[in-house]
């Protein structure tokens, strides 16, 4: 029976401060997995598959380290295992249709909702995947908790290696909202964030959030990617930084070792 997994119908927001100004919101579905669940979904949603072809998907070598592994049992590399009474999160969005591409994957551990470890998970358009472990989540509200961190990962070719960035998670039984700001010298520089409101996952939900909005999900997450880019850079004459190889330890897949 799946208890905890949701599919969250929301918006992801874009706002560049400087050193020109930008900003756009799309709407989205997403998804919260309890990793628990992972291999019972599909048996609750027949458009729902778990390593298995389904016209949405969770394969394990899409995630973390890429390894054929459960994605939980990958995760211990990184967070201790789960303790009784806790549950472990992957907000993420499925492969639709054989395809998808996540900017940025959330493994967020909750005990009778408080969290109390998270980690995020970046993938750049060059093929490298990165995790930020987040041990200092300092807890502002009941619903609320802030992190933070030194980048240490190249993702837009509009932004250089330097900052500190600014986590902010807000959870509460049907809402969910995250965050990542990036500050420089003290200044936020950007903000990005995804909110959505969750139902439970269902043939029937999946069919109403996902399936009859394949714009809002994963399939267009490159196309708007690019059209954003080519925003920055012809109308607003952005300076862009190439690529520098990774060279952080949590760097999990660097493009350049398959060279």
């Amino acid at each position: 029976m799946i208890r905890h997994s949701h599919i969250y119908r929301g918006k992801v927001t874009h706002e560049r401060m400087g050193p020109v100004e930008h900003a756009f919101t799309y709407p989205m579905t997403f998804f919260g997995f309890d990793l628990s669940e992972l291999s019972m979904i599909h048996t609750t949603s027949s458009l729902f598959g778990y390593n298995r072809s389904r016209p949405l998907q969770i394969r394990d070598r899409d995630f973390l380290r890429g390894h054929e592994r459960s994605i939980e049992d990958q995760l211990e590399e990184f967070l201790p295992p789960a303790q009784e009474n806790e549950q472990t999160f992957l907000i993420s969005s499925p492969r639709y249709f054989g395809y998808a591409f996540n900017p940025v994957n959330f493994y967020l551990r909750l005990r009778k909702g408080v969290l109390t470890a998270a980690l995020a998970e970046v993938n750049n358009t060059f093929g490298d995947r990165h995790i930020y472990p987040l041990p200092n989540l300092t807890q502002k509200s009941p619903h609320f908790w802030t992190a933070r961190c030194p980048k240490d990962f190249h993702v837009s070719p509009f932004n250089n290696m330097a900052g500190e960035y600014h986590f902010g998670f807000r959870i509460e039984d049907e809402e969910i909202f995250l965050g990542v700001d990036l500050y420089r010298d003290g200044a936020c520089v950007m903000k990005t964030w995804i909110q959505g409101k969750g139902t439970e996952l269902s043939n029937a939900s999946v069919l109403k959030y996902a399936l009859l909005h394949p714009f809002d999900t994963a399939l267009n997450s490159m196309p708007r990617i690019v059209w954003q880019a080519a925003r920055l850079y012809y109308q607003k004459k952005m300076d862009v930084y190439k690529r520098p190889s990774p060279e952080s330890k949590h760097t999990l897949i660097n493009r350049d070792w398959s060279k």
